[in-house]
């Protein structure tokens, strides 16, 4: 590999990691003053334990594609599969939801992982999420307030197609049609149902901690309603779905604290609602950007103390 292309990667990701900061920087300063009343509000050890949550989910979500990913063929270490997921995931506060994706295949191919490999994993590990997402928050929406299905049912037809869609047999051969109309063909294993199901067990785990960090922060507003954690679980979701759609913000800006707030509705005056989606939004900001730090450095500290235990990295896929 000649020098110039290996500094001219460099380069980019430079101006990658700068305009993450930007964007990131931007949304704090812009949010800061409604961050900090909104968290003066909210029970200090319920934040604390919030940050908790968000941190397993996030794992969790790593886990998700990391499965996803081996089932196409490529099994990455767990410390590389993390560095590769968190780095990548912090390309969500740019606005426009390709910056991910474009990051998770760049930095995988350094393990080797052909890039249209990776892409196309974090792309099925997003669609497996979102599909996972509209049950657990048609199921728990209708489960807090059965009158929510008048509202919401559409959240049960698109679920149900979404499962449909990810049966091996129909997900494999749409797959592999549009891959051959990308011309793309070969470039990964199809997807058993062992791989899709652990994909999706993993992002329900990921529903479940976001949903309970939103749960106990409105438990430490002393809300003690027996629909709590129900509408806290699916209202995350549901919103989660919502800032899915809108790609033209980062992460969904805006649009997700919305529609939390709507959904909180029913247990949660406005102002406490608000404060409650702005913390868990900065929460995730720094779960996000921790989980990054965290990664880089346990895998440097890996291949440090364990030299020998640490196989090389292969050569970065040509493709």
């Amino acid at each position: 590999m000649s020098r110039r292309p290996a500094r001219g990667r460099r380069l980019l990701r430079w101006v990658a990691l700068l305009a993450v900061l930007f964007f990131a920087v931007a949304y704090v300063t812009s949010s800061w003053d409604g961050i900090t009343t909104s968290v003066a509000r909210l029970d200090g050890h319920a934040v604390l334990g919030a940050l908790g949550l968000v941190g397993v989910g996030l794992v969790s979500a790593m886990l998700s594609w990391r499965a996803v990913l081996g089932g196409l063929g490529s099994r990455l270490p767990l410390l590389a599969a993390a560095r590769v997921y968190f780095l990548g995931q912090l390309g969500k506060y740019v606005p426009g939801s390709v910056w991910p994706i474009l990051a998770q295949a760049e930095l995988s191919n350094e393990y080797g992982v052909p890039r249209t490999r990776a892409g196309f994993a974090a792309i099925t590990q997003m669609l497996i999420g979102l599909v996972v997402g509209i049950a657990v928050a048609a199921v728990s929406l209708a489960t807090a307030a059965p009158g929510a299905l008048v509202t919401y049912w559409w959240l049960g037809v698109v679920a149900a197609a979404g499962v449909v869609a990810l049966v091996p047999a129909v997900f494999n051969r749409a797959s592999a049609v549009a891959l051959r109309l990308a011309r793309r063909t070969g470039e990964q294993e199809p997807l058993t149902a062992r791989s899709i199901g652990a994909s999706a067990a993993w992002c329900l785990v990921m529903w479940l901690a976001f949903g309970a960090q939103i749960w106990l922060m409105a438990r430490g507003l002393g809300t003690t309603s027996s629909t709590l954690f129900a509408l806290a679980v699916g209202g995350y979701a549901l919103a989660w779905v919502v800032g899915f759609v809108i790609i033209v913000l980062p992460a969904g800006a805006g649009a997700r604290e919305a529609a939390l707030v709507i959904a909180l509705a029913p247990v949660l005056d406005r102002d406490n609602a608000i404060a409650l989606a702005l913390v868990s939004r900065f929460l995730m900001l720094l779960g996000d950007a921790g989980g990054a730090g965290i990664a880089v450095v346990a895998e440097r500290l890996h291949v440090h103390l364990h030299p020998r235990a640490t196989p090389p990295r292969p050569a970065p896929s040509p493709e």
